[in-house]
């Protein structure tokens, strides 16, 4: 049983340990503190502060944050500032771990870093939820119920992935392996940064203080593609965005996207999404 609650008040809560989707709307200044579970936080407008055993940590629009379980929170954020959390049971964390794994593993862990944009796959939850707290009433619980799951998975998978990649790179000693995900969170926080700009592996190498070598292979180890490929993603998803939701020029798009022209443009999205932004845009 998951549940769902939408929250305008400060929060008078002392504990969350149950599977949870929380929904914040901070009609005044707030500071909290409470316990809980496996914890995603994010953050829709403005920004949060966070403290989690002796760390500070700062979350923007449109960043996230994971938090392990039997984590003691304190929250402050300002009047007008939105949040969604989701809190994950440890029950949940070990089913899902067991049906994909088969080899539950009790010191899994997230690593608590502030994340830049959810990936592909956990955005389009995340939107999905926010509307739904902030268009109805009266929630569909069952459709509700499902994206909970759906999100919480891909969340655990995602982290899963991550632990077996260091692993697969001989890298077992837990310092140095939140230190070299922090690295490829700021990589993709700078790219995503600079997604419109003219960048090169050397600008994203020389930002974070890695060579241009180390930085490829590790980002291509961790997230699965390379670092250009990553930036090319951002880009493509960006101009679809544009694609659906304005009558802009293709070309206005292609150089807003950060693609030197028309025809490259053309190319590049043609190879990811399989038809030409125009018959793109006609389908709709």
């Amino acid at each position: 049983m998951v549940k769902f609650e939408k929250l305008t008040t400060t929060p008078a809560f002392l504990s969350q340990f149950e599977n949870k989707v929380l929904y914040s709307e901070h009609h005044e200044d707030i500071s909290v503190t409470y316990k809980s579970t496996y914890t995603l936080k994010y953050v829709i407008e403005g920004t949060k502060h966070y403290s989690i055993n002796h760390q500070d940590f700062e979350v923007l629009q449109n960043q996230y944050l994971l938090l392990n379980n039997e984590r003691d929170i304190h929250t402050e954020a300002q009047k007008g500032t939105k949040g969604l959390s989701l809190f994950i049971s440890p029950e949940l964390i070990k089913d899902v771990h067991l049906f994909h794994s088969n080899n539950y593993n009790p010191s899994f862990h997230f690593f608590e870093l502030v994340q830049p944009a959810p990936i592909e796959a956990i955005a389009p939850i995340i939107q999905e939820l926010i509307w739904y707290f902030e268009q109805y009433p009266i929630y569909p619980k069952n459709e509700l119920d499902t994206l909970f799951i759906r999100l919480s998975e891909i969340i655990v998978k995602q982290q899963m992935k991550v632990h077996d990649k260091f692993y697969n790179l001989n890298i077992s000693k837990q310092e140095t392996k939140n230190e070299l995900y922090k690295t490829i969170c700021m990589s993709q926080e700078y790219i995503n940064d600079h997604v419109c700009d003219s960048i090169n592996l050397a600008d994203i190498s020389k930002n974070i203080g890695l060579s241009k070598y180390y930085l490829h292979r590790l980002f291509t180890e961790i997230i699965g593609i390379t670092p250009l490929a990553y930036l090319t993603s951002i880009r493509i998803n960006k101009a679809k965005e544009r694609l659906r939701k304005s009558n802009d020029p293709i070309f206005d798009i292609a150089i807003s996207c950060g693609f030197e022209n028309t025809a490259y443009f053309s190319n590049v999205f043609k190879k990811y999404v399989g038809s030409s932004p125009s018959i793109y845009r006609d389908a709709l």
